[in-house]
């Protein structure tokens, strides 16, 4: 239907007591309405005006009735076209047969017009929108670009750099090209990429006249390019991705973040990675629901002389020398079954190998029922809940306070790097690597 400058459409539907055909549903509507109205609603002289359309009839026959949709166009005004709608409705023959016309709807078309406008133009700014990139974004593009471009060559291996590594006093060292890269775009133009496991020659030496940060990956091969770089170069902090992620992948927040937090090369634990990376970092990671509250009665760490009994002259026989006590004040009380003990878990060789196997991984090893697991401290932490009883727990890292109090109910036993708590629970025996291998 071509509407044309229809503003209204007419829907009407007919049922006729017989056979009809088209051009008889045609013929009723204009002979049955002529005469009725005024000549300025007469329908001929409304279709040859222009004022209303082409009038279409869709008719089917069905066991012997008819059933016809009419439609009719109409560019009259609003009160025109309801008169003319209600006109239609005074049809009662078509041809011979009875018949009875109902009106189903009367559309205008302006307001699906203008819905299809609204719909269409919210579409189209839209798009305009996505399309539109504002200023902040077009100077962010830029600089980016130009710092992209500012990405030089150092020394005869042709090392990915910034332009600043050469005259600035300290540099970073990175992995690859691609942290580079990432780099500059942060505005950090004082990098050095490695390009490989092996340290080249000049990275050597750079990091000799120069105050070194070493910046690497945060997963395994991070490890084992640190590990390289802290043998072969004067290396002075230490910085590292977050847990699992790529220097290259790191957003301009989270590099600011790693490159604040480095540490001294002193800090190392085991040449891999700091002590606030592998365990301050790692516990506060792990849910608090994890660390159930101590409600333990802890002892006071003291420190007491040993005093030993002085013989004067030969010993006949075989004598027993009891000695006293020392008097316990209400803040000093001293265990001396657990001294002994200590002395004899320092012959166990079981727990020295053991001690001897985790040195220098960053890995924990516990024996749990006679077996003996290894894991990450990390893995460790996620399986905690699993692990009711434990004979023995060791650590390649220093045994805080936070680490006492999570496993003091589970093992008798805690062996660390070194031992930095200020409380301890009076089943709980602590002993530093040294004291074992002592």
């Amino acid at each position: 239907m071509d509407l044309g400058t229809t503003k209204y459409i007419i829907y009407t539907e007919l049922i006729a007591d017989g056979y009809v055909e088209k051009h008889d549903v045609i013929g009723a509507i204009f002979g049955q309405t002529e005469g009725l109205l005024s000549n300025e609603l007469d329908l001929r002289d409304l279709q040859k005006s222009g004022r209303i359309g082409r009038i279409d009839v869709d008719l089917e026959n069905i066991n012997g009735k008819s059933f016809a949709k009419i439609t009719l166009p109409s560019s009259l005004d609003k009160v025109e076209t309801s008169i003319l709608a209600a006109t239609l409705e005074t049809i009662d023959r078509v041809g011979p047969c009875f018949a009875t016309v109902k009106i189903t709807e009367v559309e205008d078309i302006r307001v699906s017009k203008r819905q299809y406008i609204t719909n269409r133009a919210r579409s189209i700014l839209r798009k305009l929108m996505d399309e539109m990139i504002d200023t902040y974004e077009i100077t962010e593009e830029i600089k980016e670009s130009l710092r992209t471009e500012e990405i030089m060559e150092y020394g005869p291996e042709n090392l990915p750099c910034g332009p600043n590594v050469v005259h600035s006093d300290s540099i970073i060292v990175v992995e690859g090209r691609a942290d580079v890269l990432n780099l500059l775009r942060c505005g950090i133009k004082n990098t050095v990429a490695v390009e490989g496991t092996s340290v080249p020659k000049s990275i050597m030496e750079l990091t000799k006249k120069k105050t070194t940060t070493a910046f690497t990956d945060g997963d395994r091969g991070g490890e084992l390019i640190l590990k390289e770089l802290l043998q072969t170069c004067d290396i002075d902090y230490v910085a590292r991705a977050p847990y699992g992620k790529e220097v290259e992948g790191t957003s301009k927040k989270e590099i600011m973040k790693c490159l604040r937090s480095k540490v001294p090369v002193e800090q190392i634990v085991g040449n891999t990675c700091n002590d606030a990376c592998n365990v301050s970092k790692v516990i506060e990671d792990t849910p608090k629901e994890i660390f159930e509250p101590v409600t333990h009665k802890y002892y006071e760490k003291v420190e007491t002389p040993v005093i030993e009994p002085v013989f004067e002259g030969p010993v006949v026989e075989e004598e027993i020398v009891v000695v006293e006590p020392v008097k316990k004040t209400e803040t000093e009380i001293i265990d001396v079954d657990a001294t002994n003990e200590i002395q004899a878990d320092r012959k166990f060789s079981g727990v020295k190998e053991i001690v001897d196997s985790i040195k220098n991984t960053g890995n924990v090893k516990f024996v749990v029922d006679g077996t003996e697991k290894t894991n990450t401290f990390k893995e460790f932490l996620t399986n905690i809940h699993e692990i009711k009883k434990m004979d023995f727990f060791a650590a390649d890292m220093p045994i805080s306070q936070k680490i006492v109090d999570l496993l003091y109910d589970k093992t008798p036993i805690i062996v660390g790097k070194e031992i930095n708590v200020t409380k301890k629970p009076v089943n709980l025996r602590l002993f530093s690597f040294d004291e074992i291998v002592a």
